[in-house]
């Protein structure tokens, strides 16, 4: 039974907002890059011949630098090799954090906020941009933009997470101006056999279970089989969810040069959705919090904060399927062929009340949404790789081709927003009887609310990346990405009676250009230029309008700097990063004629990003992040003739910052740990008239070890905070509140 909420000041405490100038960030830049070789081991000369010491037991070093990430290129180049801001965080890391989820994992990157509504659960927000801009990638694969197609998942299921920084068109195609977050599965490996299994039990009655095992299949195979169950009764009324995911994988050597891996990737889930507790006036709220500032003076009411407005038979759920062959030939000791081919089929259907507005004295309008989706997509890769000599230089290259074609279908209703409707929907704002999904077609009319759509895009790419190796210090890296992208849509408009079918194509290009410095065995400097192409709008070409479809892409550049660094043995290892990210073609309006939509507005995103993990004596490691970060809207109108010029992207924090302290006893089985993590204030929409104060958050964890068992007690929000993450369903009048103090139990096997 969930406890009643007790009357109490609120005790949010927001992060000062005070945003770094431009002129202090580069000039910060400047004196760490100045400095920071001198914190390395002796300058290295071009003849430097001394190999670089590797620790392989990287659960001991949380930020490996010499482990290899394959998100930030195909060329096997590793973390320290790879001119760009790339993080990987482990197995051991999510198990250490505590991770539950993809989502929660994600937010301890340095520099990325994560969020969302149910229907687009677990959003990230990285460098200034979110949503669309940000690639999700699994094992590698696309199958769409996350907005459309991501879904809560276990991280029981997962290997690692690996993130990349900045524009990813170049690796990955269309979209990717802010970065790309890549989910490995684990995988079949004859190296690792075992059986592992966690059960946990939680605060709002969480329960994940989970059981995976791997071995060899005859002389030369491999197995891998994972399978998670998440529920919860959730912290808001009425939010119950749960998901299973199974993921399964072999691997076979079909010849001693040739491997074939199979994968199978299921999930199911079912979410109880929540899209937000509404703004009220101050005159309204009994117990009046500041979690969220407004123009207009509306607060969020502790009242309300366990309020699901959603209708009672509210419906979120998704099935999906994913299944992928890859091969692999090695021709000679120098030349690799790859190809992969892959299937996925996915069903989703929403059917909800999401947008919440108060209407005075005491009441709530609703609206009501029915959406359905049928997604198909087909892809294919083929790239051959070399790693040889070039004029006595080492260097790696790969080239291939890309192919993929996505059919989706989508059944789309929206209530109409009349006042008949609004009446019919309307609650009371306190202790509301949500009723049931009205299907009466009168509440859908008017055009475009009630349509059924239909989006082919067929893409094909070619792709080439190279590193080559000038002297033992001197690399650079380069890439290039060439597409062309089909697109054909039909929009059937029951209300109109209208069918609308439309094409068209687009040919972006994408380079990437680096430059990697090895200024000691310690020490390595990167400068970095790249661009991205991505749909105007919110780059998603699966819901592009007639109107949009005739714009050229968006186009985003971004310049960094940076430095990788390990120091006292690799007990010490940090890196420094520095951008600056530019979007042009944004959708705006006409100066001269607010009513016209053209595609001048411009984004502007600069930042710096630090990130180091210590292990300062036997058994202790401290690690953390932070990020400083200037994102504004160089040109932007909006309807009327509004200006946003000077305003921040909505759900973009100025800073945000990670801190873990783990210490294991020696001679005790026992292990503790504290997290504390702080987010600045981000504002919701782009008028930046409602802004959600930043917070601090804290965990505390104790871990027992038996002779097969891990038992760990974990709180979180130690301090129950209660703060908003995200913006609403309506991004004007409601937000996302995260979850309260919660307290887990959990136990991890491995036989």
């Amino acid at each position: 039974m969930k406890q009643p909420i007790t009357p109490r000041h609120s005790r949010s405490r927001s992060i000062p907002q005070v945003r770094p100038s431009r002129r202090t960030l580069w000039a910060l830049a400047a004196s760490w890059a100045a400095c920071a070789p001198a914190l390395g081991q002796t300058v290295s000369d071009s003849a430097q011949a001394l190999e670089r010491v590797v620790i392989t037991d990287t659960s001991a070093r949380p930020l490996d630098l010499d482990g290899e990430a394959k998100t930030g290129s195909r060329l096997g180049l590793s973390l320290r090799e790879t001119p760009a801001s790339v993080e990987v965080i482990s197995r051991a890391a999510m198990d250490l954090r505590g991770a539950r989820t993809l989502e929660e994992a994600l937010r301890g990157a340095v520099g990325v906020t994560v969020g969302g509504n149910p229907g687009s659960p677990g959003i990230a927000s990285t460098r200034g941009f979110t949503g669309g801009f940000i690639t999700y990638l699994f094992d590698g694969g696309r199958v769409s933009t996350p907005t459309m197609s991501n879904r809560p998942q276990d991280s029981f299921n997962y290997e690692r997470i690996e993130v990349l920084k900045g524009p990813a068109s170049v690796l990955y195609g269309e979209g990717g101006i802010g970065g790309a977050v890549n989910f490995v599965p684990k995988q079949a490996d004859r190296r690792s056999p075992g059986t592992e299994a966690l059960l946990s039990y939680g605060s709002f009655g969480s329960v994940r279970a989970g059981v995976g095992t791997g071995g060899v299949l005859g002389e030369a195979g491999a197995y891998r089989f994972d399978f998670s169950h998440n529920r919860s009764k959730g912290w808001v009324e009425r939010t119950d969810s749960k998901s299973d995911h199974l993921t399964a994988a072999v691997s076979f050597a079909l010849a001693p040069a040739v491997k074939l891996d199979l994968s199978l990737d299921y999930l199911r889930d079912d979410i109880g959705a929540y899209f937000g507790t509404p703004l009220v006036p101050r005159a309204f709220a009994a117990e009046p919090t500041d979690v969220v500032s407004d123009s207009a003076g509306r607060v969020i009411d502790r009242r309300l904060a366990r309020t699901n407005y959603n209708v009672a038979d509210g419906r979120m759920d998704s099935d999906s399927l994913w299944l992928r062959a890859k091969l692999s030939w090695q021709i000679a000791p120098q030349w690799q062929l790859r190809n992969e081919i892959g299937a996925y089929r996915a069903d989703r259907r929403w059917r909800n009340a999401e947008s919440l507005s108060f209407i005075a004295p005491d009441r709530m309008n609703r609206d009501q949404v029915d959406i359905g989706h049928d997604h198909k997509v087909w892809t294919g890769r083929v790239d051959l790789a070399n790693d040889s000599r070039l004029g006595g230089m080492r260097n790696r290259f790969v080239a291939g081709i890309e192919y993929s074609d996505t059919d989706f279908a989508s059944q789309r209703r929206f209530s109409d927003g009349s006042a008949t409707t609004n009446a019919a929907l309307q609650v009371a704002a306190l202790n509301p009887t949500v009723g049931l999904f009205n299907d009466d077609p009168a509440l859908t009319t008017g055009g475009g609310n009630r349509t059924d759509i239909t989006a082919k895009v067929k893409t094909t790419a070619l792709f080439a990346e190279d590193a080559l190796k000038l002297t033992d210090a001197l690399t650079v890296v380069a890439g290039l990405r060439t597409e062309r992208i089909e697109l054909d849509r039909t929009i059937n408009d029951l209300n109109a009676g209208s069918f609308t079918a439309f094409g068209t194509s687009y040919r972006p290009s994408s380079v990437r250009l680096g430059v990697v410095y090895d200024w000691s065995l310690a020490t390595t400097l990167y400068v970095q230029a790249v661009n991205a192409a991505a749909p105007v709008g919110t780059s998603n070409l699966l819901l592009q309008s007639a109107a949009n479809s005739g714009f050229p892409l968006t186009k985003g550049r971004q310049f960094e700097i940076g430095l990788k660094q390990s120091l006292a043995d690799n007990r010490f290892d940090w890196t420094l990063a520095l951008y600056k990210i530019e979007q042009d073609n944004v959708l705006s309006r006409d100066p001269a004629n607010p009513a016209v939509t053209v595609n001048n507005g411009k984004i502007a995103s600069q930042g710096i990003e630090l990130a180091g993990a210590w292990r300062p004596a036997r058994g202790l490691t401290l690690s953390g992040n932070v990020a400083l970060l200037d994102a504004k809207f160089d040109t932007l109108v909006e309807a009327g003739g509004v200006s946003r010029v000077g305003n921040t992207p909505p759900n973009v924090p100025v800073k945000t910052g990670n801190l873990w302290a783990d210490y294991r006893f020696d001679g005790l089985p026992l292990a503790v740990g504290a997290a504390l993590r702080g987010v600045g204030g981000a504002y919701t929409n782009n008028a930046n008239t409602v802004r959600m104060k930043g917070y601090w958050l804290g965990d505390l964890y104790a871990s027992w070890t038996l002779k097969a068992a891990v038992l760990t007690l974990r709180v979180r929000n130690l301090t129950d905070e209660l703060y908003a993450t995200w913006g609403g369903a309506s991004a004007n009048n409601q937000v996302i509140l995260g979850a309260p103090r919660t307290v887990e139990l959990s136990a991890r096997f491995e036989f």
